[in-house]
């Protein structure tokens, strides 16, 4: 197969589309295709440089260049012949505002923007002049064939690609593999020996196995959804810091204890003890190394089950959900797989999940590992740009979900993003989760053998108005 032969959508694509078929979206990747990122340069930036390490990199990842067609054999995609990027330069002045600020606002401006998907390549670079030697960068890339993992490879690329042109030497960057053999590996059925075990695991698993749903305030808007919201708030560098300490001592990942402390956090608003919360992975494919440092759409979704019987402690709630959770990522495969395989045990998840008056809860560290790891060479350096302002426009999640995102700043701050759909849930609702979950990890983490009813003593039921 030649780089410009049209080929299959990936099962996680086929996935991206289905759901929005689905939910009653506009377009068939959602209204609002996208995936986003935000870095803060430092230094002297030579925009002739940059200019020619974005050609460098939409040269070096054929998804960049990558279009989706349909016709009559249905979704295919394209690799289209390298171009150069859409790069907008622009000064953000000073007026008195901080320039966290002025970032942020940038930021999320650019996010709230509408964005040709028919264009190529479907990339977009929005550069902001904070001062001489600070800058903004905005990453805007068409999501079904770009996901926000990948932005993250992108711009790490990017900033190696402008050192070496800056410093006049070969760039050093591993060999990469394209987002196209991923797909040809799986139209050829490499995994199926393998995924045969995790197909049984996963009917053992799902098993009678009970959705967790958070009521809402509000049952869904008639006709299309209508559109989703963007809570943040940030905990301070001390819980962090005391996150990762006490995930080391339980030789477990900051996810499993900030996971622990929303079960119980939802255990306390629903009284569901053994259920199913969905979160995001970055894929099983991206956990191959030779994808790696593939640029793609890997994004999984992973029905997470925990049964939180027997458990007294905080401790014993994360002990229990890192068991939990190193036996179903041993079995991970492409939900279209798992609902394809397991399609009674999936079919009655979901529909249980189903509930006009309820919420579907998911939950997520942030997908990119390279995003909160300051690097820099040719008198640049980079690190990510965190957000901490609520939007009142979100990404495109499905209407009856509640989405949290967590990640780790480099000081070590808890940040997180809460996505929910605009007419579910009221304010004050909201403002008593985050508060609640705060409560649950403090305590917990302050003193693991809290006992279950005490932590769960600070949290407030959740309320029905406006």
């Amino acid at each position: 197969m030649t780089p410009d032969t049209p080929f299959p959508l990936s099962l996680e694509q086929e996935f991206l589309r289905l759901q929005h078929l689905n939910d009653g979206s506009a377009g068939a990747f959602g209204p609002r295709p996208i995936s986003s990122g935000g870095w803060r340069l430092t230094g002297d930036l030579d925009l002739a440089a940059f200019t020619a390490a974005l050609d460098d990199v939409v040269v070096r990842h054929e998804a960049l260049r990558t279009v989706l067609l349909h016709d009559e054999d249905g979704w295919r995609q394209q690799v289209r012949p390298p171009s150069s990027p859409t790069l907008v330069v622009r000064d953000l002045p000073d007026g008195g505002s901080p320039r966290q600020e002025r970032a942020e606002a940038f930021l999320n401006e650019i996010e709230g923007q509408t964005f040709d998907m028919e264009q190529v390549p479907a990339f977009w670079i929005h550069v902001g002049r904070l001062a001489d030697d600070d800058w903004i960068v905005v990453l805007v890339a068409h999501l079904p064939v770009v996901d926000v993992w990948s932005l993250g490879l992108v711009m790490r690329d990017i900033v190696e690609l402008y050192a070496a042109r800056r410093e006049g030497r070969q760039p050093d960057l591993r060999e990469v593999h394209q987002f196209r053999e991923y797909v040809a590996r799986q139209q050829a059925g490499s995994d199926e020996a393998s995924a045969a075990a995790s197909f049984q695991y996963w009917r053992e698993r799902l098993r009678d196995a009970r959705p967790v749903t958070l009521p809402t305030d509000r049952p869904p808007a008639e006709g299309a959804p209508a559109g989703t919201r963007c809570d943040r708030f940030a905990l301070g560098a001390d819980l962090g810091t005391a996150t990762l300490e006490f995930a080391r001592s339980l030789r477990c990942s900051p996810f499993m204890v900030l996971f622990a402390a929303y079960r119980v956090h939802l255990l306390a608003r629903t009284g569901i003890t053994d259920g199913v919360i969905w979160t995001l992975t970055s894929g099983p494919g991206r956990r191959r190394r030779w994808m790696a440092d593939t640029v793609g759409y890997f994004v999984n979704l992973f029905p997470l089950r925990t049964d939180l019987t027997g458990c007294r402690t905080f401790r014993e709630v994360v002990e229990r959900v890192r068991e939990s959770c190193m036996s179903a990522f041993a079995h991970e495969v492409p939900f279209v797989r798992l609902a394809t395989e397991v399609a009674a045990e999936v079919a009655a998840l979901e529909e249980g999940d189903r509930i006009a008056e309820r919420a579907r809860p998911g939950f997520q560290m942030s997908p990119n590992p390279f995003v909160l790891r300051e690097q820099g060479t040719g008198g640049v350096g980079c690190t990510a740009a965190q957000r901490r302002v609520s939007q009142p426009v979100g990404p495109d999640i499905p209407d009856d979900a509640i989405l949290w995102t967590a990640e780790l700043s480099p000081t070590n701050e808890l940040i997180f993003a809460v996505n929910s759909s605009v007419d579910r849930f009221a304010q004050s609702s909201m403002d008593a989760m985050l508060a609640d979950f705060t409560h649950v990890l403090r305590a917990g983490i302050a003193d693991p053998e809290t006992p279950l009813a005490d932590l769960a003593a600070g949290a407030v039921p959740a309320t029905s108005g406006n």
